[in-house]
């Protein structure tokens, strides 16, 4: 009886045994990974992996455990058997990590082999934001590029060794190298004054530790040679007063960062050239026939200016276009609408175009003339332009270069608005000293000025400056072919308008 009791009791106890056995190593928890940012190219085995922190220890392998035997007779128990199993592989450091190369979103890295390493682990950490390392990647080579990273940020890098045994990867212990991106190009770089002080400004780099501006002129023989270094990233801005009127300064302004006591992280350059004295017009506008007339001092130092408008003061702005006059007649534009121009003097220097200063002002449309309504009708005649247009039920007709009253205080043209009061084909102008045959006469106002042509001039008289010194008597010298063309159209009451 007590042997049979014996060999029951034995058989539970090994029942309870297996199955506390099973319930203890049946059981695994795995936690989540999240996903990285920063992409990593290596060679054809490179495999991008989920962010992790620190690198852990591979898991040792599970011993198994057998499960005990019974038998009719008293129990016995088999004696452990120990598992043969391969010590875990000694894995190398890595050794002499070396940044091969930079740019503002991409490092490149490469390091010793390490003898015997399957591959390799990339980590990195944005070491400006974040005290943790997350794993990036793995690597079959020695090197990799680590891409879609931040400008001017310091990253650190931690690569580390793996073998592959029995399907298993141990790890070794990771190498750390500590850098960072190339700090980005400066951007908004424009001109504040271009007179006697020449003042620019850009847009600020907050991770920069500050601004290198280099200056070339002819005191450096146009080598650019560095001139002032900005310690404080706050200061976006550089007025230099050491110049000469007339004379060419170009500039170029880095950003840098300085790290780890002894690296100095430069960006590359950006530039802005100026020519000291040409700086911005103060230019005055009038508005009539829906065009807006801007005239301004020319600039000694300027070969040109560009003209540009807006419907906004903030722009964008468009190009209305060049000359090298001190004055400007636009196309026509939308009656009672308000425009923005900016009159921009620029040098040229064969190829090199050197820009100045500029302002902004506003000016309403207006199609009406010295505070008149003229109507869709009429002939418009600039003087600083020497230019005639004539109108048909608001449509361009025709328009022609002129030559109009001497520009010396007696015999200019008059401004205004005025109509055609006279007509005749063919007549005799008479006048002090002269007598004049012309074929076609429109007198425009009760003094005696008007439009007719003028056979004793030559084609390339009309228009330009021609009236400055041998312009007419106040009348407007048109070329024959144009002055037939109005006169077949205009009829009495037509408006003229001169300014």
């Amino acid at each position: 009886m007590k042997k049979k009791f014996k060999r029951v009791f034995s058989a539970l106890l090994a029942v309870i045994t297996v199955f506390s056995a099973t319930a203890v190593f049946g059981s695994s928890t795995y936690a989540a990974e999240s996903e990285t940012t920063p992409v990593v190219s290596g060679d054809a085995g490179a495999v991008a992996v989920e962010a992790s922190t620190e690198p852990s220890e591979a898991t040792e392998p599970t011993v198994p455990v057998t499960e005990p035997s019974t038998t009719a007779t008293e129990p016995t128990t088999a004696p452990a058997t120990q598992p043969t199993t391969k010590p875990a592989p000694k894995v190398g450091n890595v050794k002499n990590i070396v940044k091969t190369s930079f740019l503002t979103d991409k490092i490149t890295l490469t390091w010793d082999k390490v003898s015997g390493a399957s591959g390799y682990y990339i980590y990195y950490k944005n070491a400006d934001s974040s005290n943790t390392f997350k794993k990036i990647a793995e690597v079959k080579s020695n090197s990799c590029t680590v891409s879609k990273l931040s400008h001017t940020t310091q990253y650190h890098f931690k690569i580390s060794a793996y073998v592959v045994q029995d399907g298993k990867k141990y790890e070794g212990a990771g190498s750390v190298k500590k850098t960072a991106t190339q700090p980005g190009n400066i951007t908004g770089l424009g001109k504040l004054h271009s007179y006697d002080v020449l003042e620019f400004a850009w847009n600020r780099n907050t991770k920069a530790t500050g601004y290198k501006i280099y200056r070339a002129s002819d005191e450096t023989k146009g080598k650019y040679v560095l001139y002032k270094t900005i310690t404080n990233n706050k200061t976006n801005s550089f007025a230099d007063k050491n110049v000469k009127l007339g004379k060419n300064y170009s500039y170029r302004v880095k950003s840098y960062r300085e790290l780890y006591t002894v690296c100095c992280y430069n960006g590359a350059s950006s530039e802005i050239k100026f020519t000291a004295g040409m700086c911005a017009p103060n230019f005055s506008m009038t508005s009539q026939l829906s065009r807006v007339s801007l005239t301004w001092k020319k600039n000694k130092y300027a070969s040109g200016y560009d003209l540009y408008y807006a419907t906004s003061k903030s722009g964008p702005y468009s190009k209305l276009g060049s000359t090298k006059n001190d004055y400007f007649n636009t196309g026509k534009l939308s009656n009672n609408k308000t425009y923005y121009f900016r009159v921009q003097p620029y040098k040229q220097q064969g190829s090199n175009k050197i820009t100045g200063t500029f302002h902004t002002k506003a000016q309403k449309v207006t199609k009406n003339a010295y505070g008149t309504n003229i109507g869709d009708t009429y002939i418009e005649i600039s003087l600083k332009q020497q230019h005639m247009w004539y109108y048909r039920n608001g449509q361009l007709y025709c328009h022609t270069d002129v030559v109009t009253g001497n520009d010396d205080g007696y015999h200019n043209t008059p401004k205004g608005a005025f109509s055609i009061w006279q007509r005749q084909s063919p007549t005799t102008l008479y006048g002090p000293g002269y007598a004049s045959y012309v074929n076609y006469w429109m007198a425009f106002t009760y003094s005696g000025v008007g439009i007719h042509d003028s056979s004793w001039r030559s084609n390339s008289e009309y228009g330009g400056n021609t009236y400055k010194g041998n312009g007419s008597h106040g009348c407007v010298n048109t070329p024959y072919s144009a002055v037939k063309k109005i006169y077949q159209k205009a009829g009495y009451g037509t408006r003229v308008v001169v300014y």
